[in-house]
């Protein structure tokens, strides 16, 4: 088994789609995407060029009025067949990029279930009740933060 694929499989991954920026440490250029799947130990994308594996970049997830920054690794850049373009996978390098990206996430499925339980509602709830509500609900399935 590849080093790689032991990295994927150490936390369970979540799919989720948000704006990314990314910034390869040796260069000024930023990459703009949006993420595949996000964990405790990284995230993947999908991107037009390879990207070198074991390149360091820096990662910008915005959500709502916060921006998430995070430090990784380039671990894999994958052709895709179906899409033509690379599935990149990223692990986080340090513990606070790691729990910023678990902050990012829950935020992220809040707003998503927000807009769940409204539709099932019929009326708009807000944004600190969804919140009430996923935490009560769902926070306990989350991997514990170590």
């Amino acid at each position: 088994m590849l080093l790689q694929d032991k990295e994927r499989r150490k936390y369970y991954r979540h799919p989720i789609s948000a704006p990314l920026r990314l910034r390869p440490f040796s260069s000024q250029e930023h990459i703009r995407t949006e993420t595949a799947e996000v964990s405790l130990g990284g995230l993947s994308f999908l991107w037009e060029d390879k990207l070198e594996k074991g390149s360091f970049v820096d990662v910008s997830i915005p959500i709502k009025d916060k921006l998430f920054k995070i430090k990784g690794r380039i671990t894999y850049s994958i052709e895709d067949g179906k899409s033509g373009k690379f599935r990149t996978g990223i692990l986080f390098i340090d513990s606070p990029s790691a729990f910023r990206a678990k902050l990012a996430e829950e935020a992220l499925e809040i707003m998503r279930y927000r807009k769940e339980i409204s539709r099932e509602l019929g009326k708009e709830i807000t944004e600190e009740e969804a919140a009430k509500r996923w935490i009560q609900n769902f926070a306990k399935d989350f991997p514990e933060f170590s």
